[in-house]
């Protein structure tokens, strides 16, 4: 589903009997997670929208328990007598949860880096912050494991190395300006 897409489930038409609201259908928003309740005013014959936001909600909630909750805190809509199912609000919240747990699974797919990568042949600039984030934590990794402290075999304080001539000029450190 469409991370800001609109369902409507229509409802029955419920028997008004106190007059006040009656409730027509149901929308959800899926990011952030929220119920949107349409609903008639009776008296004036106006048609409202009612956001209710769903912020805590994860998909391992109990959604029964999510529906018994949004049940008490709008009494007023979403009671039997007003045509509104228990049954429906479940499925409703249900909805919510599949999208949220199907977001999470699509995004731990795409937060993998790669096994195999030349660090010196990619570009690393063009990467967004998160993808540049998981390289540094695996190139930290590599770098904790071959770390010299002192205490271990082979360490020396102020080690001087001298290194050979590049292969290849990187361009970045010339003096030719």
């Amino acid at each position: 589903p469409h991370p800001q897409l609109l369902i409507f489930s229509d409802m029955s038409a419920p028997e008004v009997v106190s007059g006040e609201v009656c409730p027509r259908r149901f929308g959800l928003n899926y990011d952030p997670p929220a119920i949107i309740l349409e609903y008639l005013e009776v008296s004036t014959g106006k048609l409202f929208h009612r956001k209710v936001a769903l912020k805590r909600l994860r998909s391992s909630t109990d959604p029964a328990r999510v529906a018994e909750k949004l049940r008490q805190v709008n009494r007023p809509l979403l009671t039997e007598d007003s045509g509104v199912a228990f049954e429906q609000i479940v499925s409703l919240v249900k909805k919510l949860q599949d999208s949220m747990h199907q977001k999470s699974s699509t995004a731990s797919a795409e937060t993998k880096v790669p096994d195999e990568i030349d660090y010196h042949e990619a570009n690393l600039n063009k990467l967004s912050d998160n993808e540049l984030a998981r390289h540094k934590a695996k190139m930290n990794t590599s770098f904790l494991a071959n770390q010299m402290k002192p205490g271990d075999n082979g360490f020396v304080y102020d080690m001087r190395v001298d290194f050979p001539d590049a292969d290849q000029s990187c361009g970045w450190d010339s003096e030719e300006d």
